[in-house]
């Protein structure tokens, strides 16, 4: 017998932190493009005491709940953690759907969500690696996996690399990282006007989007850009984004005596501004899951390049992405790079056949929702 399906169906998205970063934008577009009459989510993040980012905007859509002062570096705060979520399902145990953005550290959000009587509960791999450098949490991290596969009932990825690594051979959804192409499309006013802003009118930029973290290999960025500048001295690097190591890749730059080229221009929202600026992007990653910036950056036309194999093919969603090994020299990349087409290109309708419309992947997560229930 059909379920006798609520209007909205409620969903609770669990995301670590709501900082600018691939995950936390695929979720607000996402949701920017849903029917609210139809699907209603709300969130329950991790809370380190800060306030980031995107809190607000995702506090326009539902209910913003936080687990206070869980750090989960050590297995005492699993204690403290199990505790936080035992007594959050307790008291809000009426979603349908628990929606897990994360990796299996925090797989006891799913085993919280069965004990309570959350019937669907769905864990999303957004990455081919864990992020942590400490080796007690990696250990862990590695041990929670087949703990996460069997408290979740349906398993989602942004590849099938993503899928491979956190869920082995189960069945996988595939649910594109998706873009808004139009606000992303290249916009002429828009590059003078940010140009101009950063005082870089007339120069050669060479942009990356990414926080400033291990996995982004900045520091390798910055060879390459070196490699780059050195063939040609009008170039720039425009590094769009905050993290922990910025400072540290601040004083790397002028080791290399390129920091009075590099702009660190912090994090802006207003990703599709600074794009327009650019004149390349190149992207280095260690590893990804897909890499949303590679999708935003192609929709600008950008020529893109960025590290085979630790990137899936899956992120080539244009001809306008190359992909180089990370086993290269930085002056291997710099002349691959300068020696390839650098114009940039209108790649719409190859985005649009991929399956990368943030309109498309909006509605088809929608119905998801709606058809599972009624499965």
């Amino acid at each position: 017998m059909e379920q006798n399906i609520k209007s909205p169906v409620r969903v609770l998205y669990f995301i670590d932190r709501m900082l600018h970063g691939g995950i936390q934008t695929f979720v607000v577009e996402n949701i920017r493009h849903m029917d609210h009459d139809k699907i209603k989510i709300d969130f329950l993040l991790l809370d380190d005491g800060n306030k980031y980012s995107l809190e607000d905007t995702i506090a326009e859509y539902g209910k913003l709940y936080k687990l206070k002062d869980i750090w989960l570096r050590t297995p005492l705060d699993y204690l403290t953690y199990k505790k936080a979520l035992k007594n959050f399902f307790k008291t809000h145990n009426d979603y349908e759907i628990v929606h897990l953005h994360s990796s299996s550290k925090n797989w006891l959000v799913l085993y919280y969500a069965k004990k309570y009587g959350i019937n669907i509960r769905i864990a999303h791999s957004h990455n081919i690696g864990f992020q942590t450098k400490s080796r007690l949490q990696l250990v862990l991290a590695k041990l929670f996996i087949p703990l996460l596969n069997f408290y979740a009932t349906d398993f989602f990825a942004c590849s099938k690399d993503a899928g491979k690594w956190l869920f082995g051979n189960k069945n996988v959804k595939i649910i594109h990282n998706a873009v808004d192409i139009k606000k992303l499309k290249f916009d002429v006013a828009k590059r003078k006007k940010t140009q101009k802003e950063l005082g870089i009118e007339g120069k050669f930029v060479v942009g990356h989007l990414g926080r400033f973290t291990h996995q982004k290999n900045h520091k390798f960025l910055f060879d390459i850009f070196k490699s780059i500048y050195d063939r040609n001295e009008n170039a720039c690097l425009l590094l769009v984004g905050e993290g922990e190591l910025k400072e540290d890749m601040a004083e790397y730059a002028k080791k290399l005596n390129i920091y009075d080229k590099v702009i660190f221009a912090g994090y802006h929202r207003d990703t599709e501004n600074y794009l327009s600026a650019m004149d390349i992007f190149v992207f280095p990653s260690k590893f990804e899951g897909l890499g949303l910036v590679l999708i935003e950056a192609q929709a600008n036309g950008l020529p893109c390049f960025t590290s085979d194999k630790v990137v899936p093919e899956e992120a080539k969603v244009s001809n306008n992405l190359c992909f180089i090994s990370l086993d290269d020299p930085p002056e291997v990349w710099a002349d691959k790079i300068m020696n390839s087409d650098l114009e940039r290109k209108d790649v719409t309708e190859q985005i649009i056949s991929a399956g990368y419309r943030i309109d498309d992947t909006a509605m088809l997560l929608q119905e998801y929702y709606i058809n599972r229930l009624r499965s």
